[in-house]
């Protein structure tokens, strides 16, 4: 294996950890976003704070801050995270030379008339994730299904950039998710003191409000 065929298989490996830490922040942030409203709620209600009118005299910010936005899901029932700016780019021709590469090493039309064994199911399900990969762009699955399948770049340089590039995008994607107030809260994890001053900085940043506490937390 030549050095540059190691660099660009470590940078695959990177590419998915640093996917697998992004969709994790994803997932984590759709329950932290229910429990951070629920405590929220509750935390207004005790200490009085007048939500509604709150809510009312910066409608406008309100509606800028929290956007209303369609969510799609997979066949998994996970969000589709859909990037305009990558739908907007045509695909490398690198890329799309190695999936003509991959996609004709298991397009279920090559066993439309063979045995539909395990063996061949699972080259089945190979082409649904690999052609899944290839349309959300999802680099760092498509190019560990195309090493499976021993498809490897005609030129890694061109490659390499593409998934440095996607690295520092999904890196810069993860730091503004763990910017979030719900991110906060999640990591105060059973800690109230924490969540309370979550909330105070919530309110204040939102709304220029600052909480008189009425109750003291034990």
């Amino acid at each position: 294996m030549s050095l540059i065929e190691k660099k660009y298989r470590r940078l695959v490996k990177k590419l998915l950890f640093v996917n697998s830490e992004y969709e994790y922040v994803v997932e984590t942030l759709k329950d932290a976003h229910i429990e951070f409203n629920n405590y929220y709620n509750d935390y207004c209600a005790k200490n009085k704070v007048p939500v509604q009118d709150l809510e009312e005299k910066n409608k406008t910010k309100l509606e800028k801050v929290y956007p209303k936005a369609e969510q799609q899901t997979n066949e998994e029932g996970l969000v589709k995270m859909k990037n305009q700016e990558a739908d907007a780019k045509p695909i490398d021709k690198d890329l799309q030379k190695m999936y003509r590469k991959a996609a004709v090493k298991v397009h279920p039309d090559k066993f439309s008339n063979m045995e539909e064994t395990p063996e061949i199911k699972s080259k089945i399900e190979m082409f649904k994730s690999l052609a899944a990969s290839y349309d959300e762009r999802k680099w760092g699955d498509f190019l560990d299904i195309c090493e499976k399948l021993d498809i490897l770049p005609s030129r890694y340089s061109k490659i390499m950039e593409i998934i440095k590039k996607e690295i520092e995008l999904l890196n810069k994607k993860i730091s503004q998710h763990k910017n979030q107030f719900s991110w906060r809260f999640f990591e105060c994890e059973e800690d109230n003191i924490c969540k309370d001053n979550v909330m105070k900085d919530f309110l204040f940043q939102l709304f220029n409000y600052k909480v008189q506490e009425s109750i003291i937390r034990i």
